[in-house]
């Protein structure tokens, strides 16, 4: 229900991307735009990570917005949503408040020696609460060996764009497992998803893809492969056996960069 504040009426944006709370969410805008208040406040404090479905979500809030002449803006807005929207250079296109701070950068010095952490490897069912669960694993893990905070905050926000589309659009069923690898390497870090659902190639869009001009045009296709693109450095793609699709992304970490052992304190 839409909240009224000084300057307006404030509604709710969903972390959820099901249907059924996309629904209500428009449904909620709707009627709100109808009662003609002098201005509508999106609160974004339940995306600590965004998709490209959120995004599209944003933009169609502010064209409803823009056609009943009510102006629109972002409230508390996290970092992982403003990374998001500034990586697609779309952050302008907001009237945005209250920004919360960027993660630190403060991770301690990396061991010596030469030294490569184990993987982290995690199943999870296509269900959105297993999926939020394991980028809590991963930002634990990274951080753990001692990864920037900005560096890890792009992996998990990749692996939270790759793990939705999976989940939303990849065919699984309900009990079906996607297995990720969170693999450290030399000066690198890779992350592989495996998934039995549909096939499906993202390394094969080879047209240059404006953004912009597609959010404006409502061209949803190609905005998440952007988005992950212009986050890490390398994107692979390989069906195997005609039954499990494997997509590995590769970021790469500073020249010289050494991972910590946390064995070594």
């Amino acid at each position: 229900m839409p909240v009224t504040t000084e300057r307006g009426r404030r509604i709710l944006v969903p972390a959820d991307l099901d249907e059924g709370a996309l629904d209500g969410f428009f449904a909620e805008l709707d009627i709100t735009l109808e009662e003609s208040p002098w201005e509508i406040s999106l609160d974004c404090s339940l995306l600590d990570h965004a998709t490209s479905g959120h995004i599209n979500i944003l933009w169609d809030a502010q064209t409803r917005c823009e056609h009943a002449g009510i102006p629109m803006r972002l409230l508390s807005v996290r970092y992982g949503l403003e990374r998001v929207l500034k990586i697609l250079d779309l952050f302008d296109l907001f009237t945005v408040e209250q920004v919360t701070a960027a993660p630190g950068d403060d991770a301690r010095d990396g061991n010596t020696g030469v030294f490569t952490p184990p993987a982290l490897e995690l199943e999870i069912r296509p269900r959105m609460e297993e999926v939020s669960e394991a980028v809590v694993k991963i930002h634990d893990y990274l951080v753990r060996l001692g990864l920037p905070g900005s560096y890890a905050f792009d992996m998990e926000t990749v692996f939270y764009e790759v793990a939705t589309n999976i989940r939303r659009h990849g065919g699984l069923g309900e009990n079906e497992l996607v297995s990720i690898r969170a693999i450290p390497g030399e000066e690198r870090v890779t992350m592989r998803f495996a998934d039995p659902g549909q096939p499906f190639d993202p390394t094969g869009r080879k047209t240059m893809f404006d953004p912009r001009q597609a959010i404006r045009l409502k061209q949803t296709n190609g905005i998440g492969l952007t988005m992950i693109k212009r986050l890490v450095d390398t994107i692979s793609y390989e069906r195997v056996g005609n039954r499990l699709n494997v997509l590995t992304l590769e970021k790469k970490l500073s020249p010289g960069w050494r991972w910590r052992d946390d064995n070594s304190e």
